[in-house]
Protein backbone atom coordinates (compact mmCIF):
# COMPACT_ATOMS: atom_id res chain seq x y z
CA UNK A 1 0.00 0.00 0.00
CA UNK A 2 1.03 3.61 -0.45
CA UNK A 3 1.53 5.35 2.90
CA UNK A 4 2.95 8.63 1.58
CA UNK A 5 1.94 9.53 -1.95
CA UNK A 6 4.18 11.13 -4.55
CA UNK A 7 3.43 14.81 -5.12
CA UNK A 8 5.46 15.05 -8.34
CA UNK A 9 2.38 15.31 -10.58
CA UNK A 10 1.31 18.41 -8.65
CA UNK A 11 4.84 19.80 -8.69
CA UNK A 12 5.16 19.26 -12.45
CA UNK A 13 1.79 20.91 -13.12
CA UNK A 14 2.92 24.02 -11.26
CA UNK A 15 6.33 23.97 -12.97
CA UNK A 16 4.66 23.72 -16.36
CA UNK A 17 2.55 26.79 -15.65
CA UNK A 18 5.64 28.73 -14.59
CA UNK A 19 7.56 27.77 -17.76
CA UNK A 20 4.60 28.73 -19.98
CA UNK A 21 4.32 32.16 -18.42
CA UNK A 22 5.37 34.96 -20.85
CA UNK A 23 7.79 36.40 -18.29
CA UNK A 24 9.65 33.11 -17.79
CA UNK A 25 12.12 33.85 -20.60
CA UNK A 26 13.08 37.10 -18.87
CA UNK A 27 14.45 35.27 -15.83
CA UNK A 28 18.26 35.12 -15.47
CA UNK A 29 19.97 32.25 -17.25
CA UNK A 30 21.22 30.71 -14.00
CA UNK A 31 17.67 30.67 -12.60
CA UNK A 32 16.18 29.02 -15.68
CA UNK A 33 19.04 26.49 -15.83
CA UNK A 34 18.57 25.48 -12.19
CA UNK A 35 14.81 25.31 -12.64
CA UNK A 36 15.03 23.10 -15.73
CA UNK A 37 17.36 20.74 -13.87
CA UNK A 38 14.81 20.57 -11.07
CA UNK A 39 12.02 19.77 -13.54
CA UNK A 40 14.05 16.95 -15.14
CA UNK A 41 14.45 15.42 -11.69
CA UNK A 42 10.70 15.66 -11.06
CA UNK A 43 9.98 13.77 -14.29
CA UNK A 44 12.34 10.98 -13.28
CA UNK A 45 10.73 10.64 -9.85
CA UNK A 46 7.23 10.68 -11.33
CA UNK A 47 8.09 7.89 -13.79
CA UNK A 48 9.60 5.69 -11.09
CA UNK A 49 6.71 6.41 -8.70
CA UNK A 50 4.24 5.30 -11.39
CA UNK A 51 6.03 1.96 -11.81
CA UNK A 52 6.21 1.35 -8.06
CA UNK A 53 2.63 2.46 -7.39
CA UNK A 54 1.35 0.08 -10.04
CA UNK A 55 3.15 -2.87 -8.40
CA UNK A 56 2.74 -2.00 -4.71
CA UNK A 57 -0.50 -0.02 -4.81
CA UNK A 58 -3.43 0.29 -2.39
CA UNK A 59 -4.52 -3.37 -2.66
CA UNK A 60 -1.11 -4.71 -1.62
CA UNK A 61 -0.97 -5.38 2.14
CA UNK A 62 2.49 -7.00 2.07
CA UNK A 63 4.41 -3.81 1.38
CA UNK A 64 4.37 -0.14 2.31
CA UNK A 65 5.56 2.49 -0.16
CA UNK A 66 6.77 5.92 0.95
CA UNK A 67 7.59 8.67 -1.56
CA UNK A 68 9.60 11.87 -1.13
CA UNK A 69 10.99 11.39 2.37
CA UNK A 70 13.70 13.60 3.87
CA UNK A 71 15.48 12.59 7.07
CA UNK A 72 18.30 14.17 9.10
CA UNK A 73 21.59 12.37 8.42
CA UNK A 74 22.98 12.88 11.94
CA UNK A 75 25.77 15.13 10.64
CA UNK A 76 23.90 18.39 10.29
CA UNK A 77 22.52 17.59 6.84
CA UNK A 78 19.67 15.60 5.33
CA UNK A 79 19.18 12.52 3.19
CA UNK A 80 16.56 12.82 0.45
CA UNK A 81 14.82 9.51 -0.29
CA UNK A 82 12.89 9.44 -3.55
CA UNK A 83 11.14 6.14 -2.73
CA UNK A 84 11.30 3.67 0.20
CA UNK A 85 9.64 0.25 0.15
CA UNK A 86 9.10 -1.76 3.36
CA UNK A 87 8.30 -5.46 2.89
CA UNK A 88 7.04 -7.30 5.95
CA UNK A 89 7.35 -10.95 4.83
CA UNK A 90 10.93 -10.66 3.57
CA UNK A 91 11.86 -8.23 6.39
CA UNK A 92 13.55 -5.94 3.88
CA UNK A 93 13.66 -2.24 3.14
CA UNK A 94 14.50 -1.02 -0.35
CA UNK A 95 15.63 2.47 -1.39
CA UNK A 96 14.95 3.57 -4.96
CA UNK A 97 16.82 6.60 -6.28
CA UNK A 98 15.47 8.18 -9.49
CA UNK A 99 17.82 9.73 -12.05
CA UNK A 100 16.54 11.31 -15.25
CA UNK A 101 19.61 11.04 -17.46
CA UNK A 102 19.11 11.18 -21.22
CA UNK A 103 22.09 9.38 -22.69
CA UNK A 104 24.50 6.47 -22.41
CA UNK A 105 25.58 5.91 -18.78
CA UNK A 106 29.14 4.73 -18.32
CA UNK A 107 32.24 5.15 -16.17
CA UNK A 108 35.99 5.14 -16.74
CA UNK A 109 38.81 3.06 -15.30
CA UNK A 110 39.01 5.39 -12.28
CA UNK A 111 35.39 4.75 -11.31
CA UNK A 112 34.24 8.19 -12.45
CA UNK A 113 30.67 8.20 -13.75
CA UNK A 114 29.64 10.00 -16.93
CA UNK A 115 26.81 10.33 -19.44
CA UNK A 116 27.33 10.40 -23.19
CA UNK A 117 24.61 12.61 -24.66
CA UNK A 118 23.57 12.25 -28.27
CA UNK A 119 25.40 14.64 -30.59
CA UNK A 120 28.15 15.44 -28.07
CA UNK A 121 31.76 14.40 -28.61
CA UNK A 122 32.67 14.48 -24.94
CA UNK A 123 30.84 12.92 -21.99
CA UNK A 124 29.41 14.91 -19.11
CA UNK A 125 30.65 13.93 -15.67
CA UNK A 126 27.98 13.10 -13.08
CA UNK A 127 28.12 12.26 -9.36
CA UNK A 128 28.17 8.55 -8.58
CA UNK A 129 24.45 7.71 -8.12
CA UNK A 130 25.18 4.34 -6.50
CA UNK A 131 27.42 5.96 -3.89
CA UNK A 132 24.63 8.45 -3.21
CA UNK A 133 21.97 5.81 -2.61
CA UNK A 134 24.38 3.83 -0.42
CA UNK A 135 24.84 6.89 1.78
CA UNK A 136 21.07 7.02 2.05
CA UNK A 137 21.13 3.37 3.11
CA UNK A 138 23.50 4.26 5.97
CA UNK A 139 21.09 6.97 7.14
CA UNK A 140 18.10 4.62 7.04
CA UNK A 141 20.06 1.88 8.82
CA UNK A 142 21.01 4.33 11.58
CA UNK A 143 17.37 5.41 11.90
CA UNK A 144 16.15 1.80 12.22
CA UNK A 145 18.81 1.10 14.85
CA UNK A 146 17.95 4.23 16.82
CA UNK A 147 14.24 3.32 16.81
CA UNK A 148 14.86 -0.34 17.65
CA UNK A 149 13.57 -1.74 14.33
CA UNK A 150 16.65 -3.55 13.03
CA UNK A 151 15.03 -6.96 13.54
CA UNK A 152 11.88 -5.89 11.75
CA UNK A 153 13.82 -4.98 8.60
CA UNK A 154 17.09 -6.83 8.66
CA UNK A 155 18.34 -5.96 5.16
CA UNK A 156 18.35 -2.74 3.17
CA UNK A 157 18.71 -2.88 -0.61
CA UNK A 158 19.57 0.01 -2.93
CA UNK A 159 18.41 0.52 -6.52
CA UNK A 160 19.03 3.36 -8.98
CA UNK A 161 16.26 3.91 -11.53
CA UNK A 162 16.85 5.59 -14.91
CA UNK A 163 14.44 6.19 -17.82
CA UNK A 164 13.60 3.23 -20.03
CA UNK A 165 15.10 5.07 -23.01
CA UNK A 166 18.55 5.23 -21.40
CA UNK A 167 21.48 3.07 -22.40
CA UNK A 168 23.49 1.44 -19.59
CA UNK A 169 27.00 0.43 -20.62
CA UNK A 170 27.36 -2.73 -18.51
CA UNK A 171 30.78 -3.42 -20.05
CA UNK A 172 32.06 -0.32 -18.24
CA UNK A 173 29.78 -0.24 -15.20
CA UNK A 174 29.95 -3.93 -14.37
CA UNK A 175 27.10 -6.34 -13.76
CA UNK A 176 26.98 -5.71 -10.00
CA UNK A 177 26.13 -2.01 -10.05
CA UNK A 178 22.45 -1.70 -8.90
CA UNK A 179 21.31 0.65 -11.68
CA UNK A 180 18.33 -0.36 -13.81
CA UNK A 181 15.87 1.00 -16.33
CA UNK A 182 12.62 1.87 -14.59
CA UNK A 183 10.63 -0.73 -16.53
CA UNK A 184 12.98 -3.43 -15.16
CA UNK A 185 13.10 -2.03 -11.63
CA UNK A 186 10.58 -4.38 -9.99
CA UNK A 187 12.16 -7.41 -11.68
CA UNK A 188 15.55 -6.35 -10.31
CA UNK A 189 14.10 -5.90 -6.82
CA UNK A 190 12.26 -9.25 -6.73
CA UNK A 191 15.29 -11.50 -5.95
CA UNK A 192 16.09 -9.20 -3.02
CA UNK A 193 12.72 -8.53 -1.40
CA UNK A 194 10.12 -10.57 -3.24
CA UNK A 195 8.34 -13.60 -1.80
CA UNK A 196 6.21 -16.45 -3.09
CA UNK A 197 2.99 -17.86 -1.59
CA UNK A 198 5.01 -20.75 -0.18
CA UNK A 199 7.65 -18.57 1.48
CA UNK A 200 4.95 -16.31 2.89
CA UNK A 201 3.23 -19.33 4.40
CA UNK A 202 6.32 -20.14 6.50
CA UNK A 203 7.52 -16.56 6.92
CA UNK A 204 8.24 -15.10 10.35
CA UNK A 205 7.83 -11.57 9.04
CA UNK A 206 6.43 -8.64 10.95
CA UNK A 207 2.72 -7.99 11.22
CA UNK A 208 0.94 -5.54 8.99
CA UNK A 209 0.18 -3.28 11.94
CA UNK A 210 3.85 -3.18 12.97
CA UNK A 211 4.93 -2.40 9.41
CA UNK A 212 2.46 0.48 9.21
CA UNK A 213 3.54 1.79 12.61
CA UNK A 214 7.18 1.89 11.49
CA UNK A 215 6.21 3.59 8.23
CA UNK A 216 4.27 6.22 10.17
CA UNK A 217 7.29 6.84 12.41
CA UNK A 218 9.42 7.42 9.31
CA UNK A 219 6.88 9.87 7.91
CA UNK A 220 6.63 11.66 11.27
CA UNK A 221 10.40 12.31 11.17
CA UNK A 222 10.19 13.78 7.66
CA UNK A 223 11.65 17.28 7.31
CA UNK A 224 10.14 19.38 4.54
CA UNK A 225 12.63 20.19 1.78
CA UNK A 226 13.38 23.85 0.97
CA UNK A 227 10.98 25.30 -1.56
CA UNK A 228 12.67 25.52 -4.96
CA UNK A 229 10.63 28.63 -5.84
CA UNK A 230 11.75 30.40 -2.69
CA UNK A 231 15.37 29.44 -3.28
CA UNK A 232 15.36 30.65 -6.90
CA UNK A 233 13.27 33.72 -6.16
CA UNK A 234 10.34 32.64 -8.34
CA UNK A 235 7.02 33.54 -6.73
CA UNK A 236 4.18 31.45 -8.18
CA UNK A 237 0.56 31.62 -7.20
CA UNK A 238 0.12 35.38 -6.68
CA UNK A 239 -2.74 36.84 -8.71
CA UNK A 240 -1.25 40.25 -9.31
CA UNK A 241 2.34 39.23 -9.93
CA UNK A 242 4.02 37.33 -12.72
CA UNK A 243 6.96 35.03 -11.90
CA UNK A 244 9.97 37.16 -11.12
CA UNK A 245 13.53 36.40 -10.22
CA UNK A 246 14.99 37.44 -6.90
CA UNK A 247 18.11 39.58 -7.53
CA UNK A 248 19.67 38.19 -4.36
CA UNK A 249 19.61 34.61 -5.69
CA UNK A 250 23.07 33.06 -5.46
CA UNK A 251 23.83 30.71 -8.30
CA UNK A 252 26.83 28.52 -8.96
CA UNK A 253 29.97 30.62 -9.03
CA UNK A 254 28.46 33.51 -7.08
CA UNK A 255 30.25 34.46 -3.91
CA UNK A 256 27.57 36.22 -1.93
CA UNK A 257 24.07 37.62 -2.35
CA UNK A 258 23.60 41.22 -3.38
CA UNK A 259 22.53 43.27 -0.34
CA UNK A 260 19.31 45.22 -0.47
CA UNK A 261 19.99 48.86 -1.45
CA UNK A 262 19.58 51.51 1.23
CA UNK A 263 16.28 53.25 0.51
CA UNK A 264 16.63 56.92 -0.41
CA UNK A 265 14.71 59.39 1.74
CA UNK A 266 11.43 60.70 0.40
CA UNK A 267 11.63 64.45 -0.21
CA UNK A 268 8.38 66.18 0.52
CA UNK A 269 7.70 69.03 -1.89
CA UNK A 270 5.82 72.02 -0.52
CA UNK A 271 3.38 73.74 -2.82
CA UNK A 272 4.68 77.25 -3.74
CA UNK A 273 1.93 79.76 -4.40
CA UNK A 274 2.11 81.50 -7.73
CA UNK A 275 3.41 85.07 -7.56
CA UNK A 276 1.31 87.55 -9.45
CA UNK A 277 3.67 89.74 -11.41
CA UNK A 278 3.25 93.52 -11.11
CA UNK A 279 3.94 95.07 -14.48
CA UNK A 280 5.17 98.25 -12.75
CA UNK A 281 7.73 96.31 -10.74
CA UNK A 282 11.26 96.87 -11.96
CA UNK A 283 13.42 93.84 -12.73
CA UNK A 284 15.57 94.33 -9.66
CA UNK A 285 12.53 94.20 -7.42
CA UNK A 286 10.94 91.23 -9.20
CA UNK A 287 11.09 88.13 -6.93
CA UNK A 288 13.20 85.30 -8.19
CA UNK A 289 11.26 82.17 -9.17
CA UNK A 290 11.59 79.31 -6.73
CA UNK A 291 14.31 76.77 -7.43
CA UNK A 292 12.97 73.58 -9.02
CA UNK A 293 12.45 70.86 -6.46
CA UNK A 294 12.91 67.16 -7.24
CA UNK A 295 9.67 65.33 -7.84
CA UNK A 296 8.51 63.06 -5.08
CA UNK A 297 8.26 60.15 -7.49
CA UNK A 298 11.94 60.54 -8.40
CA UNK A 299 13.10 60.66 -4.80
CA UNK A 300 10.92 57.85 -3.51
CA UNK A 301 12.61 54.48 -3.08
CA UNK A 302 11.69 51.69 -5.41
CA UNK A 303 8.90 49.56 -4.01
CA UNK A 304 10.17 46.35 -2.48
CA UNK A 305 9.90 43.17 -4.50
CA UNK A 306 7.24 40.58 -3.74
CA UNK A 307 7.58 38.76 -0.49
CA UNK A 308 8.47 35.12 -0.84
CA UNK A 309 5.74 32.51 -0.81
CA UNK A 310 5.80 29.80 1.83
CA UNK A 311 6.83 26.20 1.23
CA UNK A 312 4.35 23.91 -0.46
CA UNK A 313 2.98 21.26 1.91
CA UNK A 314 0.63 18.33 1.47
CA UNK A 315 -2.67 18.68 3.34
CA UNK A 316 -3.99 15.22 2.56
CA UNK A 317 -4.00 12.69 -0.29
CA UNK A 318 -2.26 14.84 -2.88
CA UNK A 319 -3.94 18.15 -1.99
CA UNK A 320 -1.25 20.81 -1.62
CA UNK A 321 -1.33 24.18 0.07
CA UNK A 322 0.98 27.19 0.07
CA UNK A 323 0.97 30.47 2.00
CA UNK A 324 1.12 33.35 -0.47
CA UNK A 325 3.15 36.52 0.11
CA UNK A 326 0.03 38.49 1.04
CA UNK A 327 -0.91 35.98 3.77
CA UNK A 328 -3.66 34.19 1.87
CA UNK A 329 -3.65 30.41 1.39
CA UNK A 330 -3.64 28.67 -2.00
CA UNK A 331 -4.97 25.11 -2.35
CA UNK A 332 -4.44 23.00 -5.46
CA UNK A 333 -4.75 19.45 -6.74
CA UNK A 334 -2.97 17.86 -9.67
CA UNK A 335 -4.59 18.25 -13.08
CA UNK A 336 -5.03 14.48 -13.37
CA UNK A 337 -6.44 14.17 -9.83
CA UNK A 338 -10.12 14.52 -10.67
CA UNK A 339 -11.28 13.41 -7.21
CA UNK A 340 -9.08 15.94 -5.46
CA UNK A 341 -10.14 18.76 -7.79
CA UNK A 342 -13.81 17.91 -7.28
CA UNK A 343 -13.40 17.85 -3.49
CA UNK A 344 -11.60 21.21 -3.48
CA UNK A 345 -14.23 22.78 -5.71
CA UNK A 346 -17.02 21.61 -3.40
CA UNK A 347 -15.30 23.11 -0.37
CA UNK A 348 -13.98 26.34 -1.88
CA UNK A 349 -16.75 27.44 -4.23
CA UNK A 350 -18.34 30.61 -2.86
CA UNK A 351 -15.67 30.97 -0.16
CA UNK A 352 -12.43 31.18 -2.14
CA UNK A 353 -11.27 32.74 -5.41
CA UNK A 354 -10.37 30.49 -8.35
CA UNK A 355 -7.04 31.45 -9.96
CA UNK A 356 -7.08 29.93 -13.47
CA UNK A 357 -3.46 30.85 -14.21
CA UNK A 358 -2.12 28.60 -11.46
CA UNK A 359 -5.16 26.33 -11.17
CA UNK A 360 -5.54 26.94 -7.44
CA UNK A 361 -8.14 28.19 -4.98
CA UNK A 362 -7.02 31.25 -2.99
CA UNK A 363 -8.69 32.09 0.32
CA UNK A 364 -8.18 33.80 3.65
CA UNK A 365 -6.51 31.94 6.55
CA UNK A 366 -9.90 31.68 8.29
CA UNK A 367 -11.48 29.93 5.31
CA UNK A 368 -8.38 27.73 4.97
CA UNK A 369 -9.09 26.26 8.41
CA UNK A 370 -12.55 25.18 7.23
CA UNK A 371 -11.12 23.72 4.00
CA UNK A 372 -8.51 21.64 5.84
CA UNK A 373 -11.11 20.31 8.28
CA UNK A 374 -13.54 19.35 5.53
CA UNK A 375 -11.09 17.77 3.07
CA UNK A 376 -11.15 14.16 4.39
CA UNK A 377 -14.96 13.93 4.20
CA UNK A 378 -15.07 15.75 0.84
CA UNK A 379 -12.56 13.32 -0.66
CA UNK A 380 -14.64 10.37 0.53
CA UNK A 381 -17.80 11.85 -0.98
CA UNK A 382 -16.04 12.56 -4.27
CA UNK A 383 -15.12 8.88 -4.59
CA UNK A 384 -18.73 7.71 -4.29
CA UNK A 385 -20.34 6.61 -7.56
Amino acid sequence: MIRRRSTRSVDLALADEIMRDPDYDALPDRVRSAFKKHVRGLWGEKETAFMLDREFGPDNDRHVLIHNLRLPDGQGGFAQFDHILLSRFSRTAAIFESKNYAGNISKNAHGEWMVWYRGQHRPQNIPNPVAQVRRQRDVLAAWLKRKGHTKAFERIGVFVSVPATNQIDRSKLGADEPIYKCDNLVAAWTPFGGTTPLTRLFSTGVSGAQMLAIADQLIADHVEEPDIYVRLGIHPGVDQDKPTADPTFVGEGDLEPVPDPEPAPVIEVALVPAVEENPLMVAAERPEPPLPQPAAAEAAPRPPGPRKAGAQTEVCAGIMERTLPDGRIAFRAAKDDHIGREALTALCKGKAVWNPMFANWVCSPEVAIEVRAGLPEALQLAQLP
